[in-house]
């Protein structure tokens, strides 16, 4: 069942990484200075090597609902999606810091793509632990 669940939060996030690439942010996302996908977005960080920072959400999430299917057939899988999964936390640390710290500014829709990722690891851990 874990496996499931851990692709179906993998799925969503990886929905929200592609229109976070490809859409400019709706109008409920800019609700102040500080609360505003549009000043994340449009920012000096919202690019990383020439490519649009939320398209690096898209390829994780879509590895991460792949080695949930992979993982439901063993421990070895299991043991890489949760290493995957920590990448994920990892990489959810430094863009919140680029966020709180050097834009000043939070994308709403960024910090769900976050939380899903984080949920991801957690379900990941309690997998491997199973």
């Amino acid at each position: 069942m874990i496996p499931y669940l851990i692709f179906a939060v993998s799925i969503s996030g990886l929905f929200l990484s592609i229109y976070l690439t490809l859409l400019p942010p709706p109008p409920f996302c800019e609700i102040s200075s500080f609360l505003s996908c549009d000043t994340v977005l449009s920012s000096a960080y919202a690019k990383f090597l020439g490519v649009p920072t939320a398209f690096y959400g898209v390829v994780w999430f879509a590895i991460a609902a792949s080695l949930s299917m992979l993982a439901s057939n063993g421990k070895r899988f299991a043991k890489l999606a949760l290493g995957w999964a920590v990448i994920g936390v990892a990489a959810v640390g430094v863009l919140t810091y680029v966020e709180l710290v050097l834009i000043g500014a939070v994308c709403i829709l960024c910090t769900a793509a976050h939380v899903l990722a984080i949920a991801v690891a957690a379900l990941s851990f309690y997998q491997f632990k199973s």
